[in-house]
């Protein structure tokens, strides 16, 4: 307890400082702007409204509690009242502080700064990083608000003092002081403007050092305004019915710090959330494009062959497969989708789509065989041109057998082949399977999955109008339900199924998750941009009456030869990320709707491949001290 009985009334304090305490206070601002500008560093790559506005919060609290306000009551307790200048009395005063003023003081730090900061950095995410007119205005308000609020909070927490003393303040000081502030402002707005904001850690802490420097300068600048004399009568209490508390310097510091920890935990948070999101949304976006380009490119050459040499084909001939076939010149091959529209100009596409029925021979039997040649006269009819003018496109001559790589390559590019097709005859006469004995018709011929992602890849950009069906007797239009049943390819049959994906081989159903979600890009653009196709509108309404679910199922059980069934990821949540890019909700992916006819420029008649844009994700790195 302070012994006053030797002071007198009314004379100067010997103000006294612990150089320890000084450091503390220097270290305590230096973490509080460290994880200040961290935030802030985060802040300009929001886009988000929530977290933009928590980050915002977080940073003023960083900047105007835990370097402002807990570094001006750190520094407080570097002070030592001790000595009567008059008297020569001695022994240390206590020095309490007024908790209403106080906790005003922080608030109004808090306050002060968030605004500032959000000055800063209100701007749109893509003009942050400008450095132009408006940036240098903001650059100004922010400053005058952050040398406001500094001396506002100062002299506040000089005033929340209370002992046994009043206070007298030098004004050319305080001026002084005011100015430093000023000075001191312009820095640290500067520092904390989104184009100059140190992007490393070393500059960072380099930063923030100097932030510290000028903050603790105006500080103890304006603690020199003061002069303290003894009043022997009472306490000072500025606001009516508050009280006062000793307040320990180190105490305040830890909780400095502490506040920095928590802070910086906040910040790891959304940081790692952000970068798992900003990683799924780049795989979905990287799945997108490569479906698109399923369209847009040919991964493999498109072989044909015509319809006049194709009626005139013998069976040994069309066994012979497409190796055979290359050397006699019957194969029409088209490189690039420049080809392919040059090639629709003159001529008809046609794709048949059938079931193969033997498990040792390859391509369509005896009866399928005869149902072809039948269709292609049949199509011709329909479309009225001569069989010259039609190109057809059959698995087993279309695609190379024997080189694993290319006819992986074609099997892939199957949907961009059928997309290709203006017309697409399903071939399913009544016959059997040669190894199980199964009748083998247009029902067995639906439940193939390979075969409905034929039939919906052409559907999607031709409609049902070019689809018919060929069996042994009939050439006919489908049945109106028909896309209804096989557009949930999922829910179709797959031969690695059948055997229970042997030796945990993957199922062949992940393979179509690229080209359906280009397909649903596609078809939700066109959908969105209120001028749909008659195709795109089918199959959107399609798929509002199966549910997203059914049709992109978000999982898949796969069944091992082990006897173990896996519940894996197919499509998982890539249906609704494709939608948010699409509105522009997180990003921004710059494709039009695919369509062939908008593909064919209108003057030159040249093939034009739209430009694919995506805009990257900022990964945000780690803010821990």
């Amino acid at each position: 307890m302070t012994v006053l009985l030797e002071y007198l009334d009314g004379e100067e304090i010997f103000q006294r400082w612990d150089a320890a305490i000084i450091c503390l206070s220097l270290m305590t601002a230096w973490t509080g702007t460290y994880a200040s500008l961290t935030i802030t560093d985060h802040l300009k790559h929001c886009i988000d409204r929530f977290w933009y506005v928590v980050f915002i919060i977080l940073a003023g609290l960083a900047l105007g509690v835990d370097t402002v306000w807990a570094m001006h009551f750190v520094g407080m307790q570097a002070l030592s009242l001790d000595g009567g200048m008059t008297s020569g009395a001695g022994g240390a005063m206590t020095v309490k502080f007024e908790i209403a003023f106080t906790l005003i003081s922080a608030l109004a730090a808090w306050l002060i700064c968030s605004v500032a900061l959000h000055i800063l950095s209100g701007r749109k995410a893509e003009d942050r990083h400008k450095i132009d007119r408006e940036m240098v205005v903001r650059l100004l308000m922010a400053a005058a608000l952050i040398a406001l609020g500094v001396v506002v909070m100062h002299f506040m927490g000089m005033l929340s003092q209370s002992g046994n003393f009043d206070m007298e303040y030098n004004g050319w000081i305080v001026l002084g002081t005011s100015c430093i502030a000023a000075v001191a402002a312009v820095i640290v707005a500067t520092i904390f403007s989104s184009p100059l904001l140190p992007p490393t850690t070393l500059t960072r802490v380099l930063a923030a050092a100097v932030v510290s420097a000028g903050v603790n300068g105006m500080h103890y600048g304006g603690m020199a305004a003061a002069t303290y004399r003894v009043n022997l009568r009472k306490d000072v209490i500025v606001v009516p019915g508050s009280k006062a508390l000793e307040m320990n310097g180190l105490y305040v510091a830890i909780f400095a710090l502490w506040n920095v920890y928590l802070l910086s935990n906040v910040c790891d948070y959304y940081v790692r959330e952000k970068i798992k999101r900003d990683e799924k949304e780049l795989a979905v976006k990287d799945k997108v494009q490569a479906g698109l380009k399923l369209v847009t490119e040919l991964p493999c050459p498109l072989f044909l062959v015509s319809a006049e040499d194709f009626l005139s084909m013998p069976e040994e001939e069309l066994r012979s497969l497409h190796e055979g076939l290359r050397p006699t010149g019957k194969l029409l091959t088209l490189d690039t989708m420049d080809e392919v529209v040059q090639l629709k100009k003159t001529s008809r596409i046609l794709f048949f789509s059938y079931e193969w029925l033997s498990w040792s021979k390859v391509g369509p039997n005896k009866i399928q065989l005869l149902a072809m040649k039948a269709a292609a006269l049949n199509v011709a009819k329909e479309l009225q041109v001569p069989t010259s003018q039609i190109h057809i496109w059959i698995d087993i001559l279309s695609i190379p057998q024997k080189h694993a790589g290319m006819k992986a390559m074609a099997v892939d590019s199957l949907y961009a082949f059928a997309h290709c097709a203006d017309v697409m005859v399903i071939v399913a006469p009544d016959c059997w399977h040669e190894d199980t004995g199964v009748k083998a018709d247009a029902l067995s011929y639906s439940e193939r999955v390979w075969t409905r992602v034929e039939q919906l890849a052409h559907c999607s950009q031709h409609g049902v109008a070019s689809m018919f069906i060929q069996t042994a007797e009939t050439f006919c239009d489908l049945p109106d339900d028909w896309m209804e049943t096989v557009c949930t390819v999922c829910d179709g049959n797959m031969t690695c199924c059948r055997n229970r994906h042997p030796k945990g081989c993957r199922c062949d159903k992940q393979t179509l998750v690229i080209p359906l979600l280009a397909l649903y890009y596609n078809i939700y653009k066109q959908n969105l941009s209120g001028n749909p196709s008659e195709a795109a509108k089918f199959i959107s309404d399609l798929i509002q009456r199966k549910g997203k679910d059914q049709m992109f199922p978000p999982n898949i059980n796969i069944a091992q030869d082990t006897g173990i069934t896996e519940v894996q990821e197919l499509f998982g949540d890539t249906i609704n990320r494709i939608e948010k890019i699409v509105v522009g909700a997180n990003a921004d992916l710059v494709m039009p709707a695919i369509s062939f006819t908008e593909l064919i420029d209108a003057q030159n008649g040249e093939f034009v491949v739209p430009a694919i844009s995506f805009n990257q994700p900022v990964h945000c790195i780690s803010c821990k001290l």
